[in-house]
């Protein structure tokens, strides 16, 4: 099995071009790109997909756009810097069907965490969650920071059973961050790869 490459970071801003392109054609593509690397005009798509989406689950979690910027989000894991964190994006066509934020090194060191995966309400329901998980865990497994052991923090008890339907299990450990000046308790699911 050969090892395939994160982004180093080093790349040039590449816009809406995939840095690491996972599928081939037009029509449902996967790519990855460290949060440090976005664009200006990536961030934008990103927030106008996420306002949307958070619109739907803010009754359920307390969460909206607002309370919870995506700088807010990149930044909730203490003791991380944008290096540690890749922001796997999945198209259909142009357009920005949802991404998954993963953690490189999170909750110990060789391991990933799945801090957030965000799709759009348009195209929830189309296996585009699950394609975008079963490239991160490929990435996970043969990447030069390759790591066997994958965590994930559902904000929600769908969210929850889309884990559990993907193999992650509860982990013993619970983690307190504060989001929006309050006290939020994530539970961590684990997959052993």
């Amino acid at each position: 099995m050969s090892k395939v490459q994160l982004p180093t970071g080093e790349e040039p801003r590449k816009g809406f071009e995939s840095l690491a392109a996972m599928d081939s054609g037009d029509e449902f593509r996967v790519d990855c790109v460290f949060v440090s690397q976005l664009a200006v005009i990536e961030l934008s798509e990103i927030n106008m997909m996420r306002q949307e989406a958070f619109s739907n689950v803010s009754t359920l979690t307390g969460l909206t756009n607002e309370l919870i910027s995506f700088e807010q989000e990149i930044n909730l894991l203490p003791g991380k810097t944008t290096s540690d964190k890749v922001l796997f994006r999945a198209y259909k066509g142009n357009v920005l069907t949802g991404y998954a934020l993963v953690v490189i090194g999170w909750p110990e060191q060789g391991e990933w965490v799945l801090q957030h995966l965000v799709i759009n309400p348009e195209y929830r329901l189309q296996g585009i969650g699950s394609k975008i998980v079963e490239k991160v865990e490929t990435f996970a497994l043969r990447s030069e920071v390759a790591s066997d052991r994958m965590f994930a923090i559902p904000l929600e008890e769908k969210g929850a059973i889309f884990w559990q339907n993907h193999g992650y299990r509860i982990e013993s450990s619970r983690q307190l961050v504060k989001i929006a000046d309050l006290d939020h308790e994530l539970v961590v699911y684990r997959k052993d790869l």
